[in-house]
């Protein structure tokens, strides 16, 4: 019986929190890449115009394939990674997930961002593993096997994931686990509140 006053001001408080996080977890809107590309596609291949100016001049220049540093990242892909076709690493990865920040930046829009889990066209082939294989969120069909080994492309990469759980939470993640943690305190807060005023009414 004592605690009922304090249960009836946490219930609201603490489904309001739950359903923020669940929010959190479901589909949310994805940042631009760093370099967002307009749709303007001149010679309708895929490419826009303004990343085929920045790897080779023209609207319609550029094949896709094209990779000036030899890092075996398109320099189409690299321009709209960071800016030039030259600035993505294919090894760098700043939260150790697994996923070369490059293409997270294009799935998501930061180098941390990617739970590994976004898939654009439910094919079952993760939006950041199409990038690597070939550019964009949905061109990959999970038969390209470039280095001819027998094991997809797709199946290679996707084993390089560490663990999906163990990724840091993001900062609205964080943000609303201290939100809960607040209405929490604040609604115990004004429940024993409550119950000394309570007492101090019948002890007058």
């Amino acid at each position: 019986m004592r605690f009922r006053p304090v249960i009836r001001t946490l219930i609201p408080a603490v489904a309001v929190a739950v359903a923020a996080l669940i929010g959190v977890g479901g589909a949310m809107a994805s940042p631009l890449p760093a370099y967002a590309s307009a749709v303007a596609d001149a010679d309708r291949d895929s490419l826009p115009d303004d990343v085929e100016r920045a790897v080779c001049g023209s609207a319609t220049c550029a094949t896709g394939v094209e990779d000036r540093d030899g890092d075996g990242i398109p320099d189409a892909t690299e321009v709209q990674a960071c800016g030039d076709t030259t600035c993505a690493s294919p090894t760098a990865d700043r939260d150790d997930d697994g996923i070369p920040d490059y293409a997270e930046r294009l799935v998501c829009g930061s180098d941390t961002c990617s739970n590994a889990r976004e898939d654009a066209d439910a094919d079952g082939i993760g939006d950041w593993v199409e990038f690597v294989i070939c550019g964009t969120r949905t061109c990959a069909d999970g038969t390209e096997d470039y280095d001819g080994n027998g094991v997809s492309d797709a199946a290679e990469l996707a084993a390089c994931v560490k663990s999906v759980d163990d990724l840091a939470v993001t900062g609205g993640t964080v943000a609303l686990w201290l939100a809960l943690v607040g209405a929490i305190a604040l609604a115990v807060g004004i429940a024993v509140r409550a119950r000394r005023r309570a007492r101090a009414g019948a002890e007058a």
